[in-house]
C-alpha cells in the first residue's frame, strides 16, 4: 500500500566461528609454557651460582688460608734478612695476599744500600718471594767523624754502601768525605770507582789507592809502582800492559811509574825519574 515503510533492520556482524578444542594444540601451548619456565629457572640459577661463587672467593681471599705465612728471601749475604723483611713492608706474615704490593715492596727493598737489584713474587698460596742481588764493594774513602777513624765502603757507581771503623782491604780514595750509607757520591769519584770497578781482580787487589797526577788517575800498587792510566778509555788493555810490566820489571828499590795512557806502548821510568 501506499505509504506503508519497510521495517529496517540493524546490523550485527557474525558470530566468530567456535574455536576447535584440539588436544594437540593445547599440548603444545603447555610445553612451550614450560620450556619458558625452565629456561627461567636456569638463569636464575646461573646468576646465584655467580653470586655464591663470589662471596666465597671473597670469603676465603680475607681467610687465613690465603694469608701471607711466609716471606722468602733469596740472596742476602751482606744485607740481614730481617731488614729486607721490615723493608718489604706489605709482605709481613698474616697479610692478605690479594693486599701485598709487589711494587711497593720492591721500591722499599730497592734502597737499602747493598741491594742491587730485586725481584718480588708472589707464590699462592701464602708465600712472598724477594730475591735480590747485592753490590759489591770496589774501594773505600775516610769519613771524618769524631773519635776512631772511620771508613765507607763504595761501589762501582760510587754508592756508600756500609760504614765500617777498621780500615779495609780495599783502595782508597784520596781524602775524607762526609757520607752515610745509601748516598751517593758525586762525578769525579765516580769515574775513579768506575775503574776500579773495571780491572781485573788480581790488579784491583794490589792497588792500596788511587792518585790524581799531573797525567790523570794513576794506581798506587802494593810493590810500590804507580800505574799513570790516564782516563778509564781502554781499560782492559791498560790493565794488561801494567800487568806485563810488573812481571817483567820485578819489585821497584823506588816508587817507580808505569805509564801505559798508550797501552801498546807502555813506558816504564826507573832510579831518580821515579815519581
Amino acid at each position: 500500500m501506499a505509504g506503508t515503510r519497510t521495517p529496517t533492520r540493524e546490523w550485527r556482524p557474525p558470530a566468530p566461528a567456535a574455536v576447535v578444542n584440539d588436544p594437540r594444540m593445547r599440548a603444545r601451548r603447555v610445553e612451550v609454557a614450560r620450556h619458558a619456565g625452565r629456561r627461567r629457572m636456569r638463569r636464575i640459577t646461573a646468576v646465584l651460582a655467580v653470586i655464591c661463587t663470589v662471596v666465597w672467593a671473597l670469603v676465603a681471599i680475607r681467610s687465613p688460608l690465603l694469608d701471607v705465612d711466609r716471606v722468602q728471601v733469596v740472596g742476602a749475604e751482606r744485607v740481614a734478612v730481617a731488614e729486607v723483611e721490615a723493608a718489604a713492608a706489605t709482605t709481613s706474615t698474616g697479610t692478605p695476599m690479594l693486599e701485598v704490593d709487589a711494587d711497593r715492596a720492591r721500591s722499599g727493598v730497592a734502597a737499602l744500600p747493598w741491594v742491587d737489584e730485586v725481584r718480588v713474587t708472589k707464590l699462592w698460596p701464602g708465600t712472598v718471594r724477594i730475591v735480590i742481588t747485592e753490590r759489591h764493594e770496589v774501594a773505600a774513602v775516610e769519613v771524618p767523624v769524631r773519635g776512631p777513624d772511620r771508613w765507607a765502603l763504595l761501589d762501582a757507581e760510587g754508592r756508600v754502601l756500609a760504614l765500617v771503623d777498621d780500615a779495609p782491604d780495599l783502595p782508597r780514595l784520596p781524602g775524607e768525605r762526609p757520607t752515610a750509607p745509601g748516598r751517593t757520591l758525586g762525578a769525579a769519584d765516580r769515574q775513579a770507582l768506575d775503574v776500579l770497578g773495571g780491572l781485573p781482580s788480581s790488579l784491583r787487589a794490589a792497588t792500596e789507592a788511587t792518585a790524581e797526577g799531573p797525567d790523570g788517575l794513576e794506581l798506587v800498587l802494593d810493590d810500590g809502582f804507580r800505574a799513570v792510566l790516564g782516563d778509564g778509555g781502554a781499560l782492559p788493555a791498560k790493565a794488561r800492559a801494567v800487568e806485563a810490566v810488573r812481571q817483567h820489571a820485578g819489585t821497584p828499590d823506588d816508587a817507580c811509574r808505569i805509564d801505559v795512557r798508550v797501552p801498546t806502548a807502555p813506558v816504564l821510568t826507573t832510579g831518580r825519574g821515579c815519581a
